[in-house]
C-alpha cells in the first residue's frame, strides 16, 4: 500500500518528527511505500518560544520528504495538496497536536477530499489543547471534520474527539496507545547505567530523578522544583533532580524558583534541545522519570521511559493514569501538589521499588508496539472512501 504523511520532518526537530520517522520505518518494514509531505517552516520566528526549530535528528530515523507546507501560507497548502495528489497514496496520515496548524491541515484535507479519493486519517496526540489558542476548538473542529478516520492514542483523546465531533461514527475511530520510543542506534549495544552517566558527566553513586521534555507551564516543572526541598531533607546530596529540556519562554523564573527551593545544590537544569543520539543516555542514566504535569492527554516521555524499563511518577491528568499503573509501573499523584510528588519519589527509593516497577513496565510493553500503531493506520487507510 502507498501511504503519505503530512507533518514535520528533518531538519526540523521535536517529538513529532521522531514519531513520524519511527512510524515510517515500521510501515516500510511491513511492505508499504511512504511519501512524506513535510513542513518547510513550522512556526514564525517571532512566535517560537524555544531556542531553535531545527536540531540533530538521528540519521537512522531520517526519511526522504518534500518540504512545502507552511502553516500560515494558503499557497503552500495548495502546493502540498498537489504534491499529495501526484503521489497518489491510498491515505494521508496527518499528525494533529495543536490548533495552530488546524487552518493549514483544513486547507490541505479540504482540497484532497474534493479533488481525489485519498483518505484523510488523523493521528491524534491532542484534541483539546493544553494551552489557550484563539478560536482553538472551532479551528480543531473544522480541521477534524475533513477526516475519514481517526487514531486516538488514549481513551481521554477519544472522549475529547467525541466532545468536539459528537456525530463521528464509532467505527471511524481506532484507539491505540502511543508506542514506545527507542532512541538506540540499530545494532549498537545499549550502555550500562554507569556508562550513560559517565557519558553525561553525572555522578555514579546518587539517586537520579529525571524530568525530560519541553519545559512549558502545563508540564508543571515548578512543582517538581518545589518538591525538591523535601527530597533534599530526606536524602541530602544523595539524590539529584535532573530537569532536561528546551525552556519555552523565560528561563529566569525557573532559575529563581530553584534558588528559592532550598535544594538548589541537588537540582540540575539542562536547558536546550537534546539531539536524538543523546536522548537514550538520559533515560539509561536515571533511576526514575518524573512527570509533574498539570494537564495532559498522553505523553511520549512515558513511552521513552517504558522502552528503557524506567518507572514513572506522574500526575492524575488526562490519559496518563491509563498508561502509568499506580503501584505497578510507578506512582500516580494529584497534580499541582509538590508534597504528594515528593512523597511518591521518597517512597519509590525508600521502599526500593525499582526492580518491581521495572518488571511491571516490561509486562506492559507489548501494548505499546509500533506494529500495533501500523495496524491501525492500515485498517483506516484500507477502508472505502465514500
Amino acid at each position: 500500500m502507498k501511504l503519505a504523511f503530512l507533518g514535520p520532518a528533518p531538519p526540523l526537530r521535536g517529538g513529532i518528527v521522531t514519531y513520524l520517522g519511527m512510524l515510517a520505518r515500521v510501515l516500510r518494514d511491513r511492505g508499504h511505500e511512504v511519501f512524506w509531505a513535510s513542513f518547510r517552516r513550522q512556526y514564525p520566528r517571532f512566535l517560537f518560544p524555544g531556542s531553535t526549530q531545527e536540531g540533530e535528528t538521528a540519521a537512522w530515523l531520517d526519511h526522504p520528504n518534500r518540504p512545502r507546507f507552511v502553516p500560515w501560507s494558503p499557497w503552500s497548502w495548495w502546493r502540498t495538496a498537489r504534491d499529495l495528489q501526484q503521489a497518489a497514496p491510498q491515505a494521508v496520515v496527518i499528525k494533529y497536536w495543536i490548533p495552530f496548524f488546524a487552518p493549514g491541515f483544513l486547507g490541505v484535507a479540504w482540497l484532497l477530499r474534493r479533488r481525489t479519493g485519498i483518505r484523510v486519517v488523523y493521528l491524534l496526540d491532542n484534541v483539546i489543547p493544553h494551552e489557550r489558542y484563539p478560536f482553538g476548538l472551532l479551528l480543531t473542529r473544522l480541521a477534524l471534520r475533513q477526516g475519514h478516520g481517526f487514531i486516538a492514542q488514549s481513551d481521554q483523546v477519544r472522549r475529547d474527539l467525541l466532545q468536539v465531533l459528537p456525530d463521528v461514527p464509532q467505527a471511524r475511530i481506532v484507539t491505540t496507545p502511543h508506542p514506545v520510543y527507542d532512541f538506540g542506534e540499530p545494532g549498537r549495544p545499549r550502555k550500562s547505567r554507569a556508562e550513560a552517566r559517565a557519558a553525561l558527566g553525572l555522578p555514579g553513586g546518587v539517586r537520579l530523578a529525571l524530568f525530560f521534555g519541553f519545559i512549558k507551564p502545563y508540564k508543571g516543572v515548578v512543582h517538581l522544583i518545589d518538591a525538591a526541598g523535601a527530597l533534599r531533607r530526606e536524602f541530602g546530596d544523595g539524590l539529584r533532580v535532573l530537569i532536561v529540556g528546551d525552556v519555552y519562554g523565560q528561563k529566569q523564573p525557573y532559575l529563581d524558583r530553584i534558588a528559592a527551593s532550598g535544594a538548589a545544590d541537588i537540582i540540575d537544569l539542562v536547558d536546550g534541545f537534546v539531539p536524538d543520539a543523546v536522548v537514550e543516555d538520559y533515560f539509561l542514566a536515571a533511576d526514575l522519570a518524573v512527570l509533574p504535569y498539570v494537564s495532559a492527554t498522553q505523553s511520549g516521555i512515558v513511552q521513552i521511559a517504558y522502552n528503557y524499563d524506567l518507572p514513572v511518577v506522574t500526575t492524575a491528568v488526562g490519559g496518563l493514569p491509563e498508561v502509568v499503573i499506580d503501584g505497578e509501573t510507578g506512582f500516580v499523584v494529584p497534580p499541582a501538589d509538590p508534597d504528594a510528588l515528593a512523597d511518591a519519589v521518597i517512597r519509590f527509593f525508600r521502599e526500593d521499588r525499582a526492580a518491581a516497577f521495572a518488571a511491571g513496565v516490561a509486562r506492559q510493553q507489548h501494548k505499546y508496539s509500533w506494529d500495533r500503531m501500523a495496524e491501525a493506520v492500515e485498517r483506516l487507510a484500507a477502508e472505502r472512501t465514500p
